[in-house]
């Protein structure tokens, strides 16, 4: 009897450790949920307070980060080049904008923070094509999407081809689906011809408005930055508004900039500080700047409210100080 007593008291203590136990766990069970949901309502309210707080200014940064990736052009200094070494474009005035097509959507976006969705007939641009992928650089004017140049075609990466590849490949592949589903699209899509000689320039008929002649190498490749194997010319022939500007130079001679503010300096796309600013800013921001030339110096005469996020090369600035002529072999 004692015995069975015994035995009986030890199951009964183990029942009593059990049950402590059982409780003591459970007990820090809900406490770690209670922490975890504490957690995660304050995490839920610090996100709410972080797009609340500086959407515009996360905007900019990836307005910033895209722009980065648009190849831009020198500006023409004088020298003499070979003509059969480039391929020769008249560029529409429009919005530079990024055209990329995949899992049956067709995106569009300016380097403004325009964004546009619709149907295309380029791969993986539509329901009906949904396989594939493509991604173009392009100019936006009215309704029309002018083809500049090509990104990526499916898994290829088509920016490390020269420059003769890729438009035969725009010209063979993507033209051709786009003309023929013409009628179903959103956008007109629309190439920017290559000119067969600077004679030819003068007696051919633009449907936009010419914004600068454009030489490209033909063994070039497309590179985010300035490409100094692409550089553009502008005079009466080749762009529309030059008159304007021309007459707006001898006038005042300044030239208004876009470029990025960073410590106090502003700074062309390819890296030269060219003033320095009176603001006390220290963080980078892109604006559109007034800038005096003269013999020795450029003197800062204005910034302006941010207008554009793809910034001036310095070419730009030489180009307008001393209006070459151009010269072809």
């Amino acid at each position: 009897m004692k015995m069975n007593q015994l035995i009986v008291e030890r199951e009964s203590d183990n029942i009593r450790k059990m049950s402590r136990l059982a409780i003591f766990n459970q007990k820090r069970f809900w406490l770690k949920e209670e922490e975890k949901q504490q957690t995660e309502e304050i995490e839920i309210e610090f996100n709410k307070l972080k797009l609340e707080e500086p959407p515009l200014k996360l905007e900019q940064q990836n307005l910033r980060k895209f722009c980065k990736n648009f190849q831009s052009f020198e500006y023409y200094n004088g020298d003499s080049i070979n003509i059969n070494d480039y391929f020769i474009r008249i560029l529409p005035v429009g919005q530079r904008c990024i055209v990329s097509s995949h899992q049956g959507v067709t995106v569009l976006k300016t380097i403004n923070g325009l964004k546009y969705k619709f149907s295309s007939s380029l791969p993986g641009g539509s329901q009906k094509t949904l396989i594939g992928r493509c991604i173009l650089d392009c100019f936006l004017s009215a309704n029309t999407v002018y083809i500049y140049d090509i990104l990526q075609w499916g898994k290829m990466d088509m920016s490390d081809q020269v420059a003769e590849l890729r438009y035969f490949w725009i010209k063979g592949h993507i033209l051709s689906q786009l003309r023929q589903d013409q009628e179903q699209q959103d956008y007109n899509f629309e190439w920017i011809p290559v000119i067969p000689s600077i004679t030819e320039l003068q007696k051919t008929l633009f449907p936009y408005t010419k914004n600068g002649l454009l030489f490209i190498r033909k063994d070039s490749y497309y590179y985010a930055g300035v490409n100094p194997e692409c550089f553009i010319y502008q005079d009466e022939f080749t762009d529309e508004n030059f008159k304007e500007e021309c007459i707006k130079y001898k006038l005042d001679n300044s030239i208004t900039l876009t470029l990025s503010l960073f410590q106090n300096q502003l700074q062309t796309r390819d890296g030269y500080f060219i003033a320095t600013s009176k603001s006390t800013k220290n963080t980078k921001v892109i604006v559109d700047a007034k800038i005096k030339i003269t013999d020795k110096e450029l003197i800062l005469l204005d910034i302006k409210d941010p207008s554009k996020f793809l910034e001036d090369p310095y070419s730009k600035i030489m180009f307008w100080k001393q209006l070459p002529r151009l010269r072809i072999q």
